[in-house]
């Protein structure tokens, strides 16, 4: 194909031209212009290598121009793919502006221009996958037009598949959060290398049969083996309904629709054929981040010798564990092979970095060292560009991460200016491997009068000010939130004192004690040192929330006066703001903050702009979380789970912002970069990790697919056990593999720390410390003695501490930290507010009424003042007009009719429920029957009646026994758990049928119940209700519609023939 086009223009005539328009539009180097022009790069499948900092954007741009500018192709014609949307539209409108200025330059010149059109086909891997699936999904039956699920979206229905599997014989040892996890994990795997449930469980099975056969006492390593290896089997049902309920309602993750547009083009090559005949040249952009089913898709679409050119940096590999493969780039030839006769190299070069300093050059090279030597590729050490700078490369050793922050803030201030007034354009970062490292570095720059920002929603949730909201988010949600209770009682707002703790801790014991309960103290089980308190906490806690609820019957005498006015105040305030919980999280979070005064606090201890960002941050957090269709539940249990998640979710490059210094995880940095930036923690098993929370093992973690199967098998580690015959030799060949496995997950943290260093321009500075939470010291990690090695010849090597002697121990062990509590949170502040207060409260009052007009400052003043007053009396209102829900279910209309002010004050203060063993065991009875009748669950215990709990003497056994006896026991039902919406007097009204019957007459609507007590009258509004939802989901009269009870303990079924008409029902909602 190439050969048959003669190049008019040279990458350097087209630049030349563009500085006709653009002066300062660099000419291409000699290296750029090998990749630009069709001379030395014809139009075949190659890869570039483009290091850090290289200029790969602008070359992949100048290619794009420069074919065009030959009429080779239109811009439209050629395929540009990248990760994100940003980068996508960073290329996009470089080239439309390149292509712009060189129509000027062609107008201007008086040259035929071979173009009219501006319009690119630049967009993100994802959106074209997404793009080949909405225009062939109908081929694989599948309805694909609905906009992927978010990570949050997708937790939220795999929590809700976890919560309701009742599966028989299913163990899993985990917690559910675990379990979730490990199910998302898996699912992803299974699809990202096009592995079946039953390859799994044959793979599985093949590993238990052979620890089977080993013989001798078994030891921990093999039984925790084998026990990953049957909860993975167990994991396989919850995958294979993740994926079915997925596709069957078109909702759609990310990885679903690469693997199905991948699956498409794979069996139906005519795909194939469209694509390359729209697209005569292909540009991938990070190459190195692509995953398995992106590979199978592109190679199966443009693979046999088509113009794909892949851009990439092997060194900055470090996404292996979202599906991208490390040695991806370096088998680019054999998914994209040349054709015979091709004259084109197989790789070029981009290795002129233009971002780094010379000293930082070097620690970048020496990181890298150790991972550019590969067996498929060759790349060679980044070069410093004509021009560059030294660089400034500081590091050190310090004896804690506190010591470590501040040496952070004393390298920043000479750049950043005194006390904290920034005198520069300089942008700053400070990168971390751990985020529990972000609280103690903000706060440092914080007492040094440097702004600050945390970027990422698990950064996020560790600021004071978010943290505060979440814990108040989660006593609103919960009555089990313990720690976060205490974390409000004992913070600024209420300040409680020891003597006012266990006064209500008493209190709590006492209507303990009298509801015919054992729960016990916080404080007690701390005393007692109850080994199992961390689990316990929620019965606690939620005893501590409860007894809040009623603190006004408290003894007052047992409380500091001043405590029991501030305990009385916030269950006032407490029951205020659970009046917001049902409404959108956004309004409840506005709510917090204007409770907490988080505004007043955060502008005050930052003036400008930037005081909200946090604040605003989260909300908007919130508020995409709210649109996925999430609730508050949902929502706290995402922010554990993104607070946990050390890689960071899934996020695009941040924005740099040089009026604050930005605090991030290393993974959110990559494709960005600032002037100045740090790097604490640089410590053996800080960082590099030691990954122990989630190791990359199959054999030791469920969320992982047996290595065997996986796409790269070639180059992962794998388990051999065939020269093994007893446990005791097993256990060492599986120590051995675990060792195997984090050495290869060890050089990813390699290239994270050579992604960490090359986001610094011109200032670096490093660190790491002796002690940490332990007794024994830390060392300094592999990455750290590398930069100190080049630190010693091109930089400054900060000596001031001695390291631990042998055997030494942490010099805080033993050292008692004291604060005191309650803590005055002015200070020596105190005095001066008080002045303040006084001052205020002695001023004259004035009426606002009669102020005369003309002063415009003065009256938007008092414009001012009536709103923030108008809106203090709303806040603080205690009386409200409580409106009616605009959704019901039928068990809140019962409470409705029976208690019309129980029920409006339930409404303004909602109270989660408690859940009991009975409650849990009536939920698994509807489970067991519903699986029983039709073979599956798909709905959220959310949506059970709970107006008649299980009775305590009834077990789940006897239950079930009970109604296989009945007369539904060998009945077949026409319809189980039947979800339904229906609109009575403008009110939707949502809820399940549990199962619906033919009869000679039409239908019959049955309910269990798992308790024995006849219900009342106003209980058979919730059977009117069913009878008229099925009789419209089935278009049928419901004169034809019978509806009854069935009380499983008792046999007995309760067919009421008096229930209210639809008149009645649209009379009682009215």
């Amino acid at each position: 194909m190439s050969a048959q086009m003669i190049e008019k223009y040279s990458p350097l005539d087209v630049a030349k031209l563009i500085q006709l328009i653009d002066p300062k539009f660099p000419l291409p180097s000699d290296e750029q212009a090998a990749i630009i022009s069709i001379n030395t790069n014809p139009l075949e499948p190659a890869v570039v290598i483009a290091g850090a900092g290289s200029g790969k954007t602008e070359t992949m741009a100048s290619r794009v121009v420069y074919l065009v500018a030959n009429g080779f192709v239109r811009p439209d014609q050629i395929l540009g793919l990248t990760f994100t949307r940003k980068a996508a539209g960073e290329l996009n409108l470089r080239i439309r502006k390149r292509l712009k200025q060189l129509s000027q330059a062609m107008a201007k010149s008086g040259i035929e221009q071979p173009f009219s059109s501006f319009d690119t086909s630049v967009t993100t891997y994802h959106s074209y996958a997404g793009r080949i699936l909405s225009e062939h999904s109908i081929r694989l039956g599948i309805d694909a037009e609905s906009q992927p699920l978010g990570e949050a979206a997708l937790w939220m229905m795999a929590n809700r598949i976890v919560q309701n599997w009742d599966e028989d014989g299913f163990t899993n040892e985990s917690a559910i959060k675990t379990v979730v996890e490990d199910l998302m994990g898996l699912t992803s795997q299974a699809l990202e290398h096009q592995v079946t449930g039953e390859q799994i469980i044959e793979a599985d099975q093949k590993l238990l049969a052979e620890l089977s056969r080993m013989s001798g006492a078994l030891n921990d390593g093999v039984r925790d083996s084998a026990r990953t290896s049957q909860q993975r089997i167990g994991l396989v049902g919850m995958m294979e309904k993740f994926l079915a309920e997925r596709r069957a309602s078109g909702q759609l993750s990310f990885d679903d629709q690469i693997a199905l547009a991948a699956t498409i083009a794979q069996n139906f090559p005519d795909v194939g054929a469209v694509e390359r005949g729209k697209y005569p040249v292909v540009l991938l952009d990070e190459y190195q981040d692509t995953s398995h089913s992106q590979v199978r898709l592109l190679s199966t679409l443009f693979g046999g010798g088509h113009p794909v050119t892949a851009v990439g940096d092997p060194c900055q590999s470090i996404y292996t564990w979202r599906g991208a493969a490390a040695g991806t780039i370096g088998d680019f030839g054999n998914h994209f092979p040349k054709n015979p006769g091709s004259t084109g190299a197989r790789q070029y070069n981009l290795l002129t970095t233009y971002r780094n300093d010379q000293s930082i050059l070097e620690v970048a090279n020496l990181i890298s060292d150790e991972v550019r030597q590969n067996d498929t590729i060759n790349v060679e050490p980044l070069r410093a560009r004509n021009g560059a700078g030294k660089g400034d490369l500081q590091c050190g050793i310090f004896e804690n991460l506190e010591a470590e922050a501040q040496a952070i803030v004393e390298y920043f201030l000479p750049l950043w200016g005194t006390d904290g007034v920034k005198i520069n354009d300089l942008s700053f970062a400070v990168l971390v491997r751990k985020k529990a490292q972000i609280a103690v570095i903000q706060q440092a720059l914080t007492n040094a009068g440097i702004a600050s920002e945390v970027l990422g929603l698990g950064g996020l949730v560790h600021v004071p000010e978010v943290a505060d909201i979440v814990a108040l988010l989660k006593v609103i949600n919960s009555p089990d939130a313990g720690g976060a209770l205490m974390r409000h009682l004992t913070g600024p707002r209420i300040n409680l004192g020891p003597r006012d703790i266990a006064a209500l801790g008493r209190f709590c014991r006492s209507r303990a004690t009298a509801e015919g309960s054992d729960n016990r103290t916080l404080v007690q089980n701390i005393i007692a040192g109850n080994p199992l308190v961390a689990d316990n906490d929620d019965q606690i806690a939620g005893s501590l929330i409860d007894a809040l609820d009623e603190i006004e019957s408290a003894k007052a005498n047992d409380f500091s006066s001043a405590g029991y006015a501030r305990l009385t105040q916030f269950s006032a305030d407490l029951r205020r703001l659970r009046s917001r919980a049902a409404g959108p999280i956004t309004d409840l979070i506005l709510e917090i903050e204007r409770y907490l005064n988080l505004e007043a606090e955060v502008m005050l201890r930052e003036e400008g702009l930037h005081g909200r960002r946090h604040l605003d941050r989260f909300l908007d957090e919130a508020s995409k979380f709210a649109r996925s269709g999430g609730m508050l539940s949902g929502f706290i249990h995402w922010l554990d789970i993104a607070s946990e998640e050390e890689g960071g979710l899934k996020a695009g490059t941040p924005d740099v912002d040089s009026s604050v210094v930005q605090i991030l995880t290393i993974h959110m940095s990559k494709g960005a970069e600032w002037d100045v930036v740090a790097i604490p923690g640089l410590t053996e098993g800080t960082f590099p990790s030691k990954s122990t929370q989630s190791p990359e093992n199959w054999v030791f973690n469920e969320r992982y697919i047996p290595f065997p199967l996986r796409s790269d098998e070639a180059v992962v580690p794998q388990l051999n056990l065939s020269q093994v015959t007893t446990n005791s030799d097993a256990n060492k060949v599986l120590d051995a593999y675990k060792k195997e496995c984090s050495e290869y997950r060890r050089k990813e943290e390699i290239r994270l720390g050579y992604v960490a260093v090359t986001r610094a321009r011109t200032h670096l500075f490093c660190s790491a410390s002796y002690w940490g939470d332990g007794v024994t010291p830390l060392e300094p990690s592999s990455l750290y003695r590398k930069v100190e090695e080049i630190s010693r010849v091109s930089g400054r090597v900060i000596d001031e501490l001695e390291p631990p002697a042998s055997g030494a121990r942490n010099p805080q062990e033993g050292n008692e930290i004291t604060e005191q509590w309650p803590r005055d949170p002015l200070g020596n502040r105190r005095a001066d507010f008080e002045s303040t207060v006084a001052l205020v409260r002695s001023a004259t009052p004035v009426d606002l009424e009669k102020i005369p007009a003309g002063d415009e400052i003065l009256q938007s003043w008092i414009s001012d003042a009536r709103a923030i007053i108008a809106e203090n009396r709303e806040s603080r209102s205690a009386s409200l007009a409580i409106p009616r829900p605009v959704r019901m279910s039928p068990s809140s209309i019962i409470a409705m009719k029976k208690d019309p002010e129980g029920f409006a004050r339930s409404v303004r203060r909602p109270m989660p429920r408690a859940r009991d063993e009975y409650s849990s065991r009536g939920t698994a009875f509807h489970l067991w029957v519903e699986k029983h009748l039709s073979g599956y669950s798909i709905f959220d215990d959310e949506e059970f009646d709970l107006l008649q709990p299980i009775e305590e003497d009834r077990t789940l056994e006897e239950l079930k026994s009970t109604w296989l006896k009945s007369e539904y026991g060998n009945k077949s039902a026409h319809r189980v758990e039947v979800p339904f919406e229906t609109v009575i007097a403008g009110t939707l009204v949502r809820g399940r049928i549990d199962a619906i019957y033919k009869t000679d007459a039409g239908f019959e609507v049955v309910d269990w119940k798992t308790g024995s007590t006849v219900l009342d009258d106003d209980s058979a509004i919730q059977l009117a209700i069913y009878r008229l939802a099925w009789a419209k989901l089935a278009a049928v009269p419901v004169e034809s519609v019978s509806a009854a009870f069935h009380y499983v303990p008792t046999g007995v079924t309760d067919r009421r023939t008096n229930l209210m008409s639809e008149a009645e029902l649209i009379a009682l909602l009215s």
